[in-house]
């Protein structure tokens, strides 16, 4: 990544409209396994898990396992205990649409709470492998 504004400029990216892949205009494509090309990978990983989850609520509580288990190794800096903590806060009060939301955010602050996702082992490596060959599609035509 060249400039910091790349990074919000491909957050911002995010939430406008697309092709099906659910990625900004080709304008707005940034180059392939770039910084911003990775952040939208995980926009569009998060979104997959965000519909896996609201098609099965249950699987919240494997998110809430993984924090728990994390925090319980106490290893991490502050910076990620306290975003781990704040998602957890998330995964057990929120409503079901709010915490969507939050794993779908399109802004900045979406952006940075993804980078401490505790959704892994939502998705199959299957899922992981699909979502991430569309995308490098998606950027190379």
């Amino acid at each position: 990544m060249s400039e910091p504004t790349e990074l919000r400029e491909a957050a911002v990216a995010y939430g406008q409209p697309a092709g099906t892949a659910g990625l900004p205009p080709e304008a707005a494509r940034p180059e392939p396994w770039s910084h911003p090309w990775h952040d939208q990978l995980g926009l569009l990983y998060h979104r997959a898990m965000a519909e896996k989850i609201r098609l099965h609520p249950e699987l919240r509580r494997m998110a809430v396992e993984n924090v728990d288990r994390w925090i319980l190794r106490n290893d991490y800096p502050a910076s990620v205990l306290h975003a781990l903590g704040r998602w957890r806060e998330l995964l057990t009060t929120a409503s079901l649409e709010h915490l969507l939301a939050a794993m779908i955010d399109p802004s900045e602050h979406g952006h940075q709470a993804r980078q401490n996702t505790p959704f892994a082992g939502i998705l199959t490596q299957e899922e992981r492998l699909r979502i991430r060959d569309e995308h490098e599609k998606a950027a190379t035509h």
